[in-house]
């Protein structure tokens, strides 16, 4: 009883996976067929007028529909057409996948008939490359890449198929890297040799034993700062200039307050009807005075700052390429006494109503 059961389950088992193989692919419909023979005869017209991209989008498509021997030869023509050889007879092999009917229509077999000479004939025209790899270090095992696609480790030395045209070869190990590019035509067995060199990610290499390290024919020189790198001055000329501003807002905002309370009490030049109005005007007066040298103040220390970036910093080192004093023949005995040296040094200085900036050479 149980023996039976089994082989129940095992039947029903059976006939639910041939079930969902036949379901797998559903019949084409009438809408599909009329579609079809309209994408196959737009492909025929295209690839007429030499619009081989437009004609194998079209039997691509007619041949996704249909899965039949006529949909599928003009898919692989076109393929073949465009250098795509590889793709080519691998639509020729899915076609091959479907058996063939005594009941086949006609152009059913006269199609898989010249699928089987378009075979034979793509099958010589695919190139191969062979790759190999030299300056591989002992027991490194490189790495092979193909058009962006890594080969396996077991195809590696053996003729790759690829199709007709340019084709990009980068081999790789953990430390060197090499790259060759190659055309290759219909028919062609080329072999590819590519130098693998250190990788440009890996520190250089240092030189061999007992060979001296190169110096530089001059000695080293304490590096300065950079023509344009703050210094003391200019921190000093941007903290006078800042606080000269602020002095000379604030100061010139209290004269005029006071200026404006006294336009009742006195007249221009300082004539005042009482005291406290001759007192209110001097200090007005004052304010204004301390305003316009605040003003100046900051105007010279922004002065200072600028130029305090400009003057008074070595000059940088000459680019490459280009003549220094040390490299040009000496002209005279005292050609190698050193240039003096720039001592400018800029100071600025305030005093009651008046600012300015000083130079020291």
């Amino acid at each position: 009883m149980a023996f039976r059961r089994a082989r129940l389950v095992l039947a029903a088992a059976s006939l639910g996976v041939l079930f969902a193989a036949s379901g797998a692919r559903a019949e084409p419909t009438a809408a599909d067929r009329e579609t079809a023979r309209s994408l196959m005869q737009e492909g025929r017209e295209l690839r007429e007028k030499g619009h081989l991209a437009d004609a194998l989008k079209r039997f691509k498509a007619a041949d996704d529909l249909m899965r039949v021997p006529t949909t599928g030869l003009e898919l692989a023509r076109t393929q073949a057409a465009m250098g795509l050889l590889l793709e080519a007879r691998d639509t020729i092999a899915n076609i091959r996948k479907t058996p063939s009917s005594p009941s086949d229509p006609e152009p059913f077999k006269d199609a898989r008939a010249k699928m089987e000479e378009l075979d034979n004939t793509l099958e010589s025209k695919i190139p191969a490359l062979t790759i190999v790899a030299q300056g591989a270090a002992q027991g490194e095992t490189p790495t092979i890449v193909v058009d962006g696609a890594t080969l396996p480790a077991a195809v590696t030395g053996l003729p790759r198929r690829v199709n007709t045209g340019r084709h990009t070869v980068v081999v790789r190990t953990a430390t060197m890297q090499g790259e060759q590019t190659v055309d290759v035509k219909e028919g062609e067995q080329k072999e590819v040799q590519v130098t693998l060199t250190a990788a440009a990610n890996n520190p250089e290499a240092t030189p061999p034993e007992g060979e001296p390290t190169p110096q530089s024919d001059h000695p080293s020189e304490p590096s300065g700062p950079t023509s344009h790198s703050p210094t003391v001055l200019t921190f000093v000329g941007i903290g006078v200039g800042g606080a000269g501003l602020i002095a000379g807002a604030v100061t010139g905002l209290l004269s005029m307050s006071k200026t404006s309370s006294l336009k009742t009490e006195c007249l221009p030049g300082g004539h005042c009807t009482s005291g406290h109005g001759l007192s209110d005007y001097n200090s007005a007066s004052s304010l204004a005075t301390i305003s316009d040298i605040g003003f100046i103040a900051g105007g010279v220390g922004a002065a200072v700052a600028v130029v305090s970036l400009i003057i008074g910093h070595p000059a940088s080192a000459a680019p490459a390429g280009e003549s220094t004093p040390e490299s040009q023949p000496a002209a005279s005995p005292t050609a190698d006494t050193p240039a003096p040296q720039s001592r400018l040094q800029v100071v600025p200085w305030i005093g009651v109503g008046s600012a300015g900036v000083a130079g020291v050479f």
